[in-house]
């Protein structure tokens, strides 16, 4: 009975060794196959989870206010290479300042219904003012203006350019300066760094003041040295208490440089204008008495000293200038922002705006309408409603910019035949610096003038002169003299005239390129509003056409300062139906095959193994029914030969193999992928040891019924044989479709690429983004493990009989 029970111990030890080791082997495959499936921040998060938010019907996402929003350009990383020839086309308007953009800082979001809240800092609706007095605003802007001299020297020159007869204007300037912008003097760190290098200045101005100013001179009597040194001494004990204090100021100001807020409370830097100003006030307490000490310590008869101590009392009075420069800028930085938050009174009625994302069904529509009533000649809209699909709506700016580039190539062809492509470049190069400059100059009348010029008849010397006179102002002549000196080898060419009308030609059509990408990007990104404020007008969700590049949301108000709200911050959340989770929970593996050509990838693959697989089974075959069933000289001698290759390294033949076909011109073919390896000895080894155990008499029946070699091998042999056969398929199968070293070698384009490369490649192109490439590894090797599933019991049984005897 203790036997039995030992026994079964040990049995039961044994199989739940096994089954723990074979759940330890399963575990990165299962921990790859999970990862695919999760959002990009849950790949590297602490601890680790089995779950993904991609299976939610509903998650928060956190935002984060553009504080700096004075226009909304182009995410250049997210533009193709035609797109960014174009790009000056491309850059929109500025934002309007009833604009407040909030950038999306999560995960991007493809699909479903979302929600964001305007809230203070108090989770309550967010404050603004429905009527600014006048009067106040008037006092403040009057006693900024009266004080900008006094600011730091920095600081006082951003401030210029502030205007001071705008309220929005005025106060998005001055906080921009102030705490919006990263380097916003009233930002914690920003702020205690800067007063503290100048607390620390100071104390070493007053060290270099008071040794200059009585430096002993190498004409000096001994008296002279002597008294200059005890003036010096006097002079710096005498100030000590204040060097004591500017000193603790300094230390003190560390516990202002971390706080919940990015910017310190009022009552935070309301202390340290205070303490600034008890350090001046001390300071001139103080300054009367050293003065009088010294007075005293100088001889009347000395004039040379005498002018020395004056000059020590010209440069003494203005020590704390800099410190008190500080003193007066968070003076008024205090006023304007207890202005900007006094000013807000009126709660939003509801903090909540609800939108549902657009389909590109949905968006398809739209844009269709909005072709229609685009002023474009007809064959442009038609062209544009023919090609644009529900598929290919994400491009519809790259196929408007393909046909209008191929078109106006077309034309330049006539004309200047194999120079079409540098000539295409430098025209799209003028118009980009012309429109470049416009931007860059900011004028108005000067814009108008520019466009009025481009689009009424004009010469090519005429258009010469606008160009140079662009290049003056905008400070790019380096540049439009450049491109100039090309158009002008072009000009000659042709007739003027011609040459000026393709000028005209482009500028229209980037304008067009410039108003459709606006057209394209609004219908697209507008959110359609179920719920909102009656203050909000329109949000659009920005960049959610590519994964690439920034997302944002727009919200944009009525005739309201986007300034107002921030302050505030923006609560997001996002709900998904039940297609819309299931979309998401599967969006990694759509992500993954449309980041390469995986089709192409999987087609080389199924090709290559299916073929290298057949035709070595074929090989196989007949050469372990010679070995194992036919006589002949030397037969053994032979198979240990073969079995004796199986020692080569296959990385040993690598060389030779490639020399050999790159002599053929096989290199980045077919040939290359499957002749090499359509022969196996392990596959000859496998069968023949299969072979052999199929008695002898079966063969002689075989022979007396008349069947020849070839029929039996594949009407008797192979069939008996079919685990061994199954069992040296699968392992080729799976060694051609795992390859990746030999492909690598061999193969230049995508167009013969397999899975492994392809995967590699596309692992180098995406970088970090782990759950795509483990998305892409497990669509990877899936089929694999399915057909290992499929044909588990013939391996099994091919393996096993193999050795019988």
């Amino acid at each position: 009975m203790k036997n039995t029970s030992s026994k079964t111990l040990t049995q039961v030890f044994i199989y739940l060794l096994i089954v723990g080791g074979a759940l330890m082997m399963m575990l990165p495959f299962a921990w790859m196959v999970d990862t695919s499936f999760k959002a990009s921040s849950e790949v590297s998060s602490w601890p680790p989870k089995w779950t993904t938010k991609n299976a939610r019907s509903s998650v928060e996402f956190k935002t984060k206010i553009r504080y700096q929003s004075t226009g909304s350009g182009v995410d250049l990383s997210s533009l193709s290479l035609d797109e960014f020839k174009n790009f000056a086309s491309l850059i929109g308007s500025k934002t309007g300042k009833d604009t407040l953009i909030v950038m999306l800082d999560d995960d991007y979001i493809r699909r479903g219904t979302i929600t964001l809240g305007l809230l203070d800092e108090n989770g309550n609706p967010a404050d603004f003012p429905e009527k600014v007095d006048a009067e106040k605003f008037a006092g403040l802007t009057s006693e900024v203006n009266a004080h900008l001299h006094d600011y730091p020297s920095v600081i006082a020159k951003k401030m210029e350019s502030i205007p001071l007869d705008d309220v929005a204007g005025f106060l998005d300037g001055f906080l921009n300066i102030a705490e919006f912008g990263d380097d916003g003097f009233a930002r914690r760190v920003v702020l205690t760094t800067s007063v503290e290098t100048t607390t620390r200045l100071t104390i070493k101005k007053v060290e270099t003041v008071i040794t200059s100013s009585f430096k002993v001179l190498p004409t000096d009597s001994e008296a002279q040295k002597k008294l200059k040194e005890d003036i010096v001494r006097k002079a710096t004990e005498l100030f000590q208490p204040i060097t004591n204090e500017l000193t603790s100021f300094a230390t003190d100001l560390s516990k202002y440089r971390v706080g919940e807020k990015r910017v310190p409370e009022p009552e935070e830097v309301s202390a340290i204008v205070s303490k600034i100003a008890k350090m001046k006030n001390d300071f001139e307490l103080q300054k009367s008495g050293i003065y009088q000490a010294l007075n005293e310590m100088v001889p009347r008869s000395d004039r040379f000293l005498l002018v020395m101590f004056n000059r020590f009392k010209t440069s003494f009075n203005g020590l704390m200038d800099d410190l008190m420069r500080w003193k007066v800028l968070l003076e008024d930085y205090l006023e304007v922002k207890k202005f900007y938050l006094n000013a807000q009174d009126t709660p939003l009625p509801d903090a909540y705006i609800v939108g549902k994302i657009r389909s590109d069904a949905e968006v398809h529509s739209l844009l269709m309408e909005a072709i229609d009533e685009w002023n474009v000649p007809e064959n442009l809209k038609a062209h544009l409603k023919t090609s644009i699909t529900k598929k290919n709506v994400r491009d519809a700016l790259k196929i408007l910019i393909s046909y209008l580039d191929s078109n106006f190539k077309e034309e330049l062809k006539a004309h200047f035949s194999e120079l079409t492509n540098e000539v295409f470049d430098k025209i799209t190069e003028a118009i980009n610096l012309l429109k470049t400059a416009m931007i860059i100059v900011d004028d108005e009348k000067f814009n108008d003038e520019i466009q009025r010029f481009m689009e009424g008849e004009f010469g090519y010397q005429e258009f010469k002169e606008v160009m140079k006179a662009a290049g003056s102002k905008s400070g790019q002549s380096a540049l439009f003299g450049a491109v100039l000196a090309y158009l002008d080898r072009y000009a000659e060419k042709i007739e003027g005239s011609d040459f000026s009308s393709l000028i005209r030609r482009r500028w229209t059509e980037t304008n067009w390129i410039g108003v459709f990408s606006k057209l394209h990007s609004d219908i697209f990104s507008e959110l359609d509003l179920t719920k909102k404020p009656p203050q909000i007008a329109k949000v659009f969700y920005r960049g959610r056409a590519t994964k690439s590049g920034r997302k944002s949301f727009e919200i944009v108000f009525n005739d309201i300062p986007a300034v107002w709200f921030k302050d505030d911050m923006v609560y997001g959340r996002a709900e998904f139906t039940l297609t819309e989770t299931f979309a998401n929970f599967w969006q990694n593996y759509v992500d993954a095959w449309n980041a390469a050509p995986f089709g192409r990838y999987y087609l080389n693959t199924v090709f290559v193994a299916i073929v290298t697989t057949f035709l070595e089974i074929i090989f196989a075959a007949m050469a372990a029914f010679a070995f194992a069933k036919m006589e002949f000289f030397g037969k053994n001698f032979m198979f240990t030969i073969f079995l004796a290759t199986m020692m080569v390294p296959g990385e040993v033949l690598l060389v030779p193999n490639f020399i050999t076909l790159t002599v053929f011109g096989w290199i980045d073919t077919y040939y290359a992928l499957i002749v090499p390896w359509v022969v196996s000895v392990f596959a000859i080894f496998l069968l023949r040891q299969h072979f052999m155990t199929i008695p002898d008499e079966l063969y002689d029946a075989a022979k007396i019924d008349g069947l020849s070699k070839w029929k039996f091998l594949w009407r008797v042999m192979v069939p008996l044989s079919k685990p061994a056969v199954i069992t040296g398929a699968l392992l080729k199968f799976v060694g051609s479709w795992n390859s990746f070293l030999w492909v690598l070698i061999v193969t230049k384009s995508p167009e013969y690429r397999t899975l492994p490369v392809g995967l590699q490649n596309f692992s180098s192109a995406t970088g970090t983004e782990y759950n795509l490439l483990m998305a892409a590894a497990t669509f990877s090797i899936v089929p694999v493990v399915m057909l290992f599933l499929f044909t588990q019991k013939y391996f099994i049984a091919g393996i096993a009989r193999s050795g019988l005897k």
